[in-house]
């Protein structure tokens, strides 16, 4: 690799930090750009040419600029850790298993989670909310408990960018998933005690 990765984000616990644990896990070089939302960095001409939205994370690898934590998450571990850290294509069934929690943790779990952050402006619309991510993650569960009540790793070939990416949202629901389930709060301890985890400063 010529030059470091450029990681655009707004702080170290946003959606980059998957980002930037991954490298770390992987030992890749990278630099961390911080824009200040206040101050009108993310709506700047410069970075608005990477990322026409003006969100983060975004990174530039060489030529390539890519955004969307999940997209650049599969990217990166295939391009520097296939096999370790990413499964093999020709794993079939480990590697769909694979894509399926690395979009399952964005698309199905932090979309719910979300709303934690966004849907509390009044104390009758937190009420609501909380009602609703507490029944949501009941579902989200009763596939994450089986997994994880009978191995160490949500994939059974053990740790890879998959536990990152799922690690680094589940805490923004600690109270319906972590703390009343034994089998998450393990899964929990054992990721966040992860050197490239504390380094990357995620929790």
């Amino acid at each position: 690799m010529n030059k470091p990765i450029d990681l655009y984000a707004m702080a170290y616990q946003d959606r980059s930090d998957r980002v930037r644990w991954l490298l770390e896990e992987m030992e890749v070089p990278y630099r961390n750009h911080f824009l200040d939302k206040k101050k009108g960095g993310m709506d700047s001409a410069n970075y608005r040419l990477i990322n026409p939205m003006g969100r983060v994370p975004t990174i530039v690898d060489g030529d390539l600029i890519l955004h969307e934590s999940a997209a650049i998450c599969l990217y990166l571990a295939d391009r520097y850790a296939l096999g370790k850290l990413a499964p093999h294509y020709e794993n079939i069934h480990l590697r769909a298993e694979y894509v399926k929690w690395m979009v399952w943790s964005t698309a199905s779990l932090e979309c719910v989670i979300a709303r934690m952050f966004t849907h509390v402006n009044t104390p009758e619309e937190t009420e609501v909310t909380h009602k609703f991510v507490k029944e949501q993650c009941e579902i989200m569960k009763t596939i994450l408990l089986p997994v994880l009540s009978k191995q160490d790793y949500i994939l059974s070939s053990g740790f890879s960018a998959a536990d990152i990416m799922l690690a680094a949202v589940i805490p923004g629901a600690h109270d319906f998933l972590v703390k009343p389930n034994p089998e998450i709060a393990r899964y929990m301890d054992r990721l966040m005690n992860r050197p490239g985890a504390i380094k990357a400063k995620v929790f």
